[in-house]
Formats: structure tokens, C-alpha cells, sequence
């Protein structure tokens, strides 16, 4: 486990979340991240595998489907993984945690 530098600027909930209490106290706005950095990056990913050169195209036919998926997998990990980050910070005070607070007791 790592070592956290940074002085706690919030009440700490817990100093040492684990992953079930960090995913369950997700938020909307954490849901909305990630769903929204997939939703993003699908249009990028079909974008990215539309373009290749014709010559591969007829041999291997079109990429765009499947580059487009791939790229919703990667997107939805790293949108899950910054959601992960900014609840694991609320909790141990390294972010605004009014709610936190106020929901697990402590201040």
C-alpha cells in the first residue's frame, strides 16, 4: 500500500478505504463520469478504426466496429478508475467531503 503525502484538508472518513466502501459510496456525479468518458470515447474509438488505408480495408475488411468497442472498454476503466479516485479522496479527506461526513458520523 502507498504512502500518502498530502495533509488531509477535509475531516477524514476513513484513512485507508477499502474497494467495496470506495465503490459504494460513489456518487451520481462519479457514475456520471464514467459512464460519460465510454460514451465519449466510442465515437472516437469508431472514428480511429475508420481510418485506414483502402488497400488493408479489402483484404481485412472494416476495423471501425471493433476499435470502437475496445475503445468503450478503455474508456469505461479510466472513467471508472478517475470515479474510484474522487471517492477514495472524499474519504480520506483529500477532497470536499460534506456528505461523507454527514453520512458516516464523523467530524
Amino acid at each position: 500500500m502507498g504512502k500518502i503525502l498530502d495533509e488531509p484538508k477535509w475531516p477524514v472518513v476513513d484513512a485507508a478505504p477499502s474497494f467495496s466502501k470506495t465503490v459504494g459510496n460513489f456518487s451520481l456525479d462519479d457514475w456520471g463520469l464514467a459512464a460519460g468518458v465510454a460514451a465519449v470515447s466510442a465515437p472516437l474509438g469508431y472514428l480511429a478504426g475508420a481510418q485506414r488505408s483502402p488497400a488493408y480495408a479489402k483484404v481485412a475488411g472494416s476495423m471501425a466496429r471493433p476499435t470502437m468497442w475496445t475503445a468503450v472498454i478503455m474508456g469505461a476503466t479510466a472513467g471508472f478508475m478517475l470515479a474510484y479516485q474522487n471517492s477514495c479522496g472524499r474519504l480520506m479527506g483529500l477532497k470536499p467531503n460534506e456528505a461523507e461526513v454527514r453520512a458516516f458520523g464523523r467530524s
